[in-house]
């Protein structure tokens, strides 16, 4: 009963911008309203401690807003100074195919940024840019939220595969494990195999859904002259993902391996490797006047100076062999003690928020490079300022409704969380069938924080714990939390608000529920490939058997 009373909010959030069509602006402070209701009747949370982690949530939505707002200054700073029209023009240059684009950008670079810096940064840099290339900003959310999974469990050099492990560390020998490192590499292969033999399809998938709803003849046969190089892209990425995660470790799997896969791609596509013998643009791009390689005065280095240094930036920050992981992350704001309540405190480490450095940093430091008016300055600024604006109220309600999911282990009866509560509700209902249901509780995770990050650190003691009782492999049912915290994401409502806002399709009316309905089959479809991958491993010997 318990367990289906927290799930009240989240069923309500599905619901209403699902079926009904409300937009998340509205629909989560509704959300955040029935879970205090439930808080305080049925866990008997103090009130005050209500008000302050509530308050904690609202304080920590600055972290993802920030980097909206960030990835959405640079993007408008890049088009008023033209570079990004520049950019456009080498895209271009190496194929005017939107789908070809698709690939490289969609997928390739976004895994690039996610494994540098994770967090919803790839979405944040990749659809302006698939925009820049003339894609309807619709079909660059919905691209980079699906294409954003597969390479999410070692995002910012490797931190939610390093984060379950990290949280069930003191657990391990109650396994009989002792040699740490040596079992995380096994977790960090068992992790990336159902995500890779996902790519082998996923991207395919999403160039489908892109030529059906967007394309001249709504037909996902407009896909099919792409399959090859969809498949050539997958392969590639593939190997080096694999064999970074067996050998290497998380840190630098997905960071790695897309770099290795961008430079292949084009090169692959200049030489006409695998290319389609027609061209496909979207309609409304085939009406404009292309006059993106006519920009004047910008060369392709400098039009890329931004995003070179936004991808350095990252590199350097987020690898910690590299030594400036810790001073970057001891720049810490925090506050303690929210409304006398000690243990509610919210910590902001502002130089290793994205949002701030590299996107904001970039932009001032960008002023001068492209000779930037201080008019033009104020427009770009206020235009942002206005971008921003709609999800502002989703975030806030929405880290609010995360945190009361949280905190509410603090109560009056001594009872788990409401998010623990759910969970265990959910293991028990599965019983023997566990293992088909440790994915999605991983997506459950990432749907509720809109990070796969989070999702492990919540959930993995839980996860490891039920796998004992029930005589499953603690890590492979970790893999699956792993796997599915990474493929949530294209339907978490936060990241959904968050790419809604980044394109600037946030103003549409029931625009979230749409792309929760449009991205729910690519989860589904990634859900069924990870538990059968995970299946065949466990059949030949792959996968651990502790």
């Amino acid at each position: 009963m318990l367990a289906l009373l927290a799930a009240v909010p989240i069923l309500l959030t599905i619901v209403l911008t699902v079926v009904f069509n409300m937009s998340a602006k509205k629909v989560l402070p509704i959300a955040w309203a029935v879970i205090v209701v439930i808080g305080y009747f049925a866990w008997e949370m103090k009130v005050l401690d209500i008000a302050a982690y509530s308050v904690a949530g609202f304080l920590g939505s600055i972290d993802t807003l920030l980097i909206i707002f960030g990835a959405i200054l640079l993007m408008n700073m890049l088009d008023k100074a033209g570079a990004m029209h520049r950019i456009q023009g080498m895209f271009n240059g190496i194929t005017e195919d939107a789908r070809i684009q698709l690939v490289i950008v969609g997928f390739a670079f976004s895994a690039f940024i996610e494994g540098a810096a994770g967090f919803g940064t790839p979405a944040a840099i990749a659809a302006p840019l698939l925009i820049g290339l003339g894609f309807p900003p619709m079909a660059a959310a919905i691209s980079c939220l699906i294409l954003n999974s597969t390479p999410v469990p070692f995002g910012a050099a490797g931190t939610p595969t390093n984060a379950a492990a990290d949280i069930v560390k003191e657990m391990l020998p109650t396994i009989g494990i002792t040699d740490f490192e040596a079992w995380k590499l096994g977790l960090s292969f068992i992790s990336a195999l159902g995500m890779a033999v996902g790519a082998l399809l996923i991207i395919f998938v999403v160039v489908g859904i892109i030529t059906r709803m967007f394309g001249k003849n709504k037909s996902f046969m407009d896909a099919m002259p792409v399959l090859p190089f969809c498949l050539f892209a997958a392969v590639v990425f593939d190997i080096f993902f694999l064999l970074l995660a067996k050998f290497i470790g998380s840190e630098i799997t997905s960071l790695t391996a897309a770099a290795i896969t961008i430079f292949v791609l084009i090169g692959a596509a200049k030489a006409g490797f695998l290319m389609p013998k027609t061209i496909w643009r979207f309609e409304s791009d085939e009406k404009k006047d292309k006059k993106t390689e006519d920009i004047p005065h910008m060369s392709l280095f400098k039009a890329w100076i931004p995003y070179l240094f936004v991808s350095l930036w990252l590199i350097l920050t987020r690898i910690p062999q590299l030594g400036l992981k810790g001073p970057i992350k001891s720049v810490v704001i925090s506050v303690k003690g929210i409304l006398g309540v000690p243990e509610a405190a919210w910590n902001f480490a502002i130089l290793n928020n994205p949002g701030v450095a590299p996107f904001i940093l970039i932009v001032l430091l960008s002023i001068p490079l492209y000779g930037l008016t201080g008019t033009q300055v104020k427009e770009i600024f206020s235009k942002s300022a206005n971008q921003v604006y709609g999800a502002t109220i989703a975030l806030i309600f929405g880290f609010g409704l995360v945190y009361m999911y949280r905190y509410s282990s603090i109560n009056g009866l001594g009872l788990d969380s409401m998010l623990l509560t759910m969970a265990k509700g959910v293991a028990e209902l599965a019983g023997g069938n566990y293992f088909y249901f440790a994915t999605f509780i991983g997506s459950v995770g990432a749907f509720m924080f809109g990070s796969n990050t989070v999702s492990n650190i919540m959930f993995s003691p839980l996860q490891f714990q039920t796998a004992q009782l029930l005589n499953i492999p603690p890590t492979v049912i970790l893999a699956l939390q792993n796997q599915g915290g990474a493929i949530g994401n294209m339907i978490c409502i936060n990241n959904i608000v968050a790419a809604a806002a980044t394109t600037g399709v946030i103003t549409i009316k029931g625009i979230e529920g749409k792309l929760i309905r449009t991205d729910i089959v690519p989860w589904a479809i990634y859900y069924v490939i990870c538990i059968i991958t995970m299946l065949i491993a466990m059949q030949l010997g792959i996968a651990p058997t502790v």
